[in-house]
């Protein structure tokens, strides 16, 4: 494409900037519009102050065409610039003109002229160069635009279409690449800030269970906003954009899970789905937005929905302890939709890839994990509402278990397992084990009596209201201190688990 200083040697002799190859005489286009004086003639300018109609012509930068025809195109034939005119959608002279205008801004910053950004060009000689019988070429700065424009010579440009000017493509060619590659490395960031992002994500995922989750909550919707403000505020590299997407989705997952923890299911559900479409978009990550997804659903009663969103996960997941949880999901909501049959088939699921996991499974801490006091949770979960009490008193065996040979224990899910394990007690009848269980729960303090403990200690209440314990003291004074804990309970909803 045309260059400013493709002719070195030959310099404007009114502003002595380089003349481009279209400048045929002494001077710059800029220097004839603005009718600066031509050094060594006192007084004398470049434009004759006798003709004011030329002036006005000149001083305005019209793209209009030289008096003198340079290149005659056959008549009948179109062009190549009115080929590509129609090519483009730009047959509307409004649009051709912004296009243009644009053009001229990009040249005139990329050559430090600015003059030339105010170059534009008349709907009359849109009309000749559309016309398909261009007879002239346009003054040198509007040869240059159009060259810039259209990645051809104007040579070419005005030649009929299929006409080839081999020398002169070569270069433009040559200069297509360059442009290429400028527009390929730019970017408004850079490979450390979005992994640093993506470190704070990852930090975020593992404090998820260890501070409190309005703290986690703000870090979170931080740490989206300054990924969504990358996003938008300017261009990154194809495979940087690629990253920001992929940890963006990650983050508007987790923000979805903290969001129905603290009972704001409507907005919840608003961020599962933005973190499955950026997920779709990058296409990877898809795993963690559908588990939130299926939480959300699951939180808002919508057995069925959560069941399936978990086994769209599932189906597109690689083996991680995300997939794990994901059948266990599918397990947890179908039998509380009463379909026990397709419960203990994704239980079956669950307990299969749980098995083929490494040992090396990441940070225990992370929300993203399932270690296997969580796989428990939801095993005893399952096995209640299938009507399996020895099944559920198995998955607390496995939780214990698990957390004396060293694996975290959140408090919660601790909570959840004693709980749980009362209640497949009070199934099989036995009163005074389902109380033992029970009795540390009911001493947790007040900020650890959350929503998820509180869905197990509901459930055990209205067992306790069966008749078959009706004429129980037992029963009865269980029943007193479950209200009693239940009534005292904070606001605050589960670290990590189910209701």
């Amino acid at each position: 494409m045309g260059d400013r200083a493709d002719d070195p040697a030959r310099n404007c002799a009114g502003c002595g900037r380089p003349l481009s190859r279209y400048n045929k005489g002494p001077v710059c286009q800029g220097c004839v519009s603005a009718g600066r004086p031509r050094p060594g003639r006192a007084g004398g300018t470049l434009v004759d102050r006798g003709r004011p109609a030329q002036l006005r012509y000149e001083r305005g930068r019209q793209a209009d065409e030289n008096p003198e025809p340079r290149q005659r195109g056959e008549s009948g034939r179109p062009t190549l610039l009115r080929v590509l005119i129609a090519q483009r959608h730009w047959q509307r002279f409004q649009v051709f003109e912004a296009q243009f205008r644009r053009a001229a801004r990009e040249l005139a910053e990329r050559d430090g002229d600015p003059d030339l950004a105010k170059l534009t060009v008349s709907s009359r000689q849109w009309e000749r160069w559309c016309s398909g019988n261009v007879r002239t070429e346009p003054y040198p700065d509007a040869c240059r635009v159009l060259e810039h424009l259209f990645g051809y010579p104007v040579q070419q440009l005005l030649a009929p279409a299929g006409q080839h000017i081999d020398g002169d493509r070569r270069g433009a060619q040559s200069g297509d690449i360059r442009e290429l590659m400028a527009w390929v490395a730019t970017t408004n960031t850079t490979d450390d800030a979005i992994a640093q992002l993506g470190h704070g994500a990852a930090y975020l995922a593992e404090a998820h269970s260890r501070m409190p989750q309005r703290a986690v909550l703000a870090g979170v919707l931080q740490a989206h906003q300054k990924a969504g403000d990358l996003l938008r505020s300017g261009k990154q590299r194809l495979r940087q954009t690629r990253e920001l997407l992929r940890i963006d989705s990650e983050i508007l997952a987790h923000a979805c899970l903290l969001l129905g923890d603290l009972g704001q299911d409507v907005k919840a559900d608003e961020y599962g789905t933005a973190s499955l479409t950026l997920a779709q978009e990058v296409g990877c990550g898809e795993e963690l937005a559908w588990s939130a997804q299926a939480k959300t659903a699951r939180w808002l009663q919508k057995y069925v929905e959560s069941a399936e969103a978990a086994r769209r996960g599932f189906e597109v997941s690689a083996l991680s302890p995300v997939k794990v949880e994901l059948a266990y999901r599918e397990a947890n909501a179908i039998a509380l939709f009463g379909d026990t049959g397709r419960a203990r088939e994704a239980l079956q699921r669950a307990q299969e890839v749980a098995g083929a996991l490494p040992a090396d499974r990441g940070s225990p801490w992370s929300v993203w994990s399932f270690p296997a006091g969580r796989q428990a949770i939801f095993e005893l979960s399952v096995a209640i509402h299938t009507g399996d009490p020895d099944g559920a008193l198995r998955a607390a065996a496995v939780a214990d278990a698990a957390w004396a040979s060293g694996e975290p224990r959140v408090p919660a899910n601790w909570a959840q397992i004693r709980a749980g394990s009362g209640i497949a007690c009070l199934m099989k009848g036995s009163l005074d084990e389902a109380a033992d269980h029970v009795a540390p729960v009911l001493r947790l303090p007040r900020e650890l009596r959350i929503s998820t403990v509180m869905g197990y200690l509901l459930k055990l209440e209205e067992l306790l209201a069966e008749s078959r314990f009706a004429q129980s003291a037992t029963a009865a004074g269980l029943a007193v201190k479950v209200r009693d804990f239940i009534s005292s309970a904070s606001l605050g909803t589960d670290e990590t688990e189910e209701k």
